[in-house]
């Protein structure tokens, strides 16, 4: 520039010679004396080193923006990770306690057979009363939907006969009887003389001596089939109900009393029949199962995104991610009994004016499954589509879940304060289950979370936009004070390494570090992984005060690939041309 200055000086010297020739006594200092040069394309000498993105993305400790490690490349994720669990699963047991039984009695006559000096006497069964057995409760765990079956501890059934009114020598046997009685039943080392049919509830007992009179039936039972008991056992709302009438349809009596005696008889016998049940107390059931997973180790804690690198904190900020992902890795203690367990899965964007909300595509839950046993794991990714590459972590017995508006939880106006993680309905869903163990804490569902979406933006006219900016300055001098400029042009050949396509503007800064305003920038256009490209951005308007530029990439995607610190935009044999006129004054 001061060489420039120097020929413009020797130029104009004749004229100045020229001047000594007039009369000493004029007055030459109301002559202006400033003088304006024209200049066109003058070339300003500039070097400017790559622009890169760890310039641009600055990682502070405690960052939800960190670099992580992709399969050996390092990229830009926001990243959050922490534990799940549920409370241990109780399925409480219940008792259904019986009713007061009324008592009952069955009545015999002789049968036709001469009584004349006989000792032992035939009587036939005459008639019988029922008895009703009914055990009931409204206390059944709200997860057991239907019983097939129950297992319960030994309860007993026991029948007393009583007769009197006879003498004391007199013995009686009861070689047959039969029971209509209770269906379903599993009964617990059943006599010899006992035979039970669960189907028909039919119990035939034979050969009952009755010391003193008094004969006695007892019955062990430990289990209930409720296919088998029909509609004498039931579950409705919760509440159980074991219902039904024991009554002896059959039955035969042999008497044997000394012939001295035989007069004292009657021409009818009846016992009396006193039946005793103990409390039916489940411990296993078949059947079906609706549980709820419930605890405060289900919720999760809302992503902070009140720390994040100022270039995405604008409020012109739109991010549209190409494929976030969030990962699940749990364990399936319900996987002895052969259980599923399922959630679906919800994210919400917080901003000032409220919550967008955000779910698994229709019919997608998170299904964690038996095939790899209690411990698992049972790995999930929650994403737009299967990552390519997915966390090392999680990689084993991998299933992706359809999470197609994942990819929108981070767009709007500006960057969310918050993205909070919500586990829909967690549970057992309605399901099959054989011999579940009542009153038995088991082990809580457990696992493991991370929101993991890589700076991957997604494509398309309404993507995202990033602005990469640079300045260089420290060119103000004197020389330049006196420098108007009209058009400055910035010439230079481009190399990026970024898989994205953008428009480079240039914009002239002040000494005071501002933008000069009232100017027009035509910017250049880079390709995604440009190398070598020429480019030329043309600035318009009175530019004064020139101390440098400030260099703003306006970034909108064309590739789905994740950004990385390592990625530069590199500008090279950079020519800063300067249209305008330089004005100063001779003296």
């Amino acid at each position: 520039m001061k060489h420039l200055f120097f020929k413009t000086c020797m130029s104009l010297s004749p004229m100045l010679l020229l001047s000594g020739c007039v009369d000493n006594s004029y007055d030459l200092s109301d002559i202006d004396k400033t003088t304006q040069i024209n200049v066109n394309d003058l070339v300003v000498p500039v070097n400017i080193d790559a622009i890169e993105l760890s310039e641009i993305i600055k990682i502070d400790e405690g960052s939800k923006i960190k670099i992580v490690n992709l399969d050996g490349q390092e990229v830009y994720a926001v990243t959050e990770s922490g534990t799940i669990h549920s409370d241990p699963i109780d399925v409480k047991g219940f008792t259904a306690k019986p009713q007061d039984i009324n008592p009952a009695h069955i009545d015999f006559v002789p049968a036709l057979t001469s009584r004349a000096q006989s000792e032992t006497l035939d009587y036939d069964f005459k008639t019988s009363t029922e008895q009703e057995v009914h055990f009931t409760t409204t206390e059944v765990d709200e997860s057991i939907k239907e019983i097939s079956a129950l297992e319960f501890k030994p309860m007993a059934i026991t029948m007393n006969m009583t007769t009197g009114g006879l003498d004391e020598s007199a013995s009686i046997m009861l070689p047959n009887l039969t029971f209509q009685f209770l269906k379903g039943l599993v009964i617990q080392n059943l006599p010899e003389n006992y035979r039970y049919n669960p189907e028909t509830g039919i119990l035939i007992v034979e050969n009952i001596d009755c010391p003193n009179q008094v004969g006695k039936v007892s019955i062990t039972a430990v289990g209930l089939n409720l296919e088998q008991a029909g509609d004498q056992a039931s579950l409705k709302n919760q509440a159980f109900e074991f219902k039904a009438n024991i009554e002896i349809t059959d039955a035969k009596m042999k008497l044997t009393i000394p012939s001295d005696k035989l007069s004292t008889l009657r021409d009818e016998i009846r016992f009396d029949i006193n039946t005793t049940v103990q409390d039916l107390e489940p411990t296993y059931f078949s059947g079906k199962i609706e549980y709820k997973l419930e605890g405060d180790g289900l919720s999760i804690d809302p992503v902070s995104l009140s720390d994040i690198p100022d270039f995405l904190s604008n409020d012109e900020t739109d991010l549209r991610l190409a494929n976030p992902q969030i990962y699940l890795g749990l364990n399936n203690p319900m996987a002895t009994y052969g259980l599923n367990a399922e959630t679906g899965i919800e994210l919400a964007s917080v901003r000032a004016g409220g919550k967008t909300s955000f779910g698994l595509n229709s019919g997608e839950l998170v299904r964690i499954g038996t095939n790899h046993g209690v411990d698992g794991p049972y790995n999930f990714v929650l994403s737009p589509s299967m990552p390519q590459k997915p966390l090392s972590a999680y990689a084993a017995n991998l299933s992706h879940v359809g999470f197609t508006s994942l990819s929108d939880v981070l767009a709007g106006s500006g960057l969310p304060e918050s993205i909070e993680i919500s586990l829909v309905d967690p549970q057992l869903p309605l399901q099959s289950v054989n011999r579940f163990k009542l009153d038995s804490s088991i082990p809580p569902i457990d696992g493991t979370w991370e929101f993991f979406a890589p700076l991957a933006l997604k494509t398309g006219t309404n993507g995202s936009v990033i602005v990469y900016s640079k300045t260089e300055d420290g060119w103000y001098s004197e020389d330049l004070d006196k420098l108007t400029i009209k058009t400055l042009n910035i010439e230079a050949d481009v190399d990026s390494d970024l898989p994205l396509g953008a428009t480079l503007n240039v914009y002239p800064i002040n000494k005071d570090g501002k933008k000069i305003p009232n100017v027009t920038v035509t910017p250049a256009t880079i390709s995604a992984n440009a190398k070598g490209e020429k480019l030329s951005v043309t600035v318009t308007g009175v530019i004064r005060d020139l101390d440098g530029v400030t260099y703003e990439a306006v970034v909108k995607p064309g590739s789905e690939e994740a950004l990385s610190p390592q990625q530069t935009i590199r500008l090279s044999n950079i020519k800063a041309k300067v249209s305008g006129y330089y004005l100063t004054d001779f003296e």
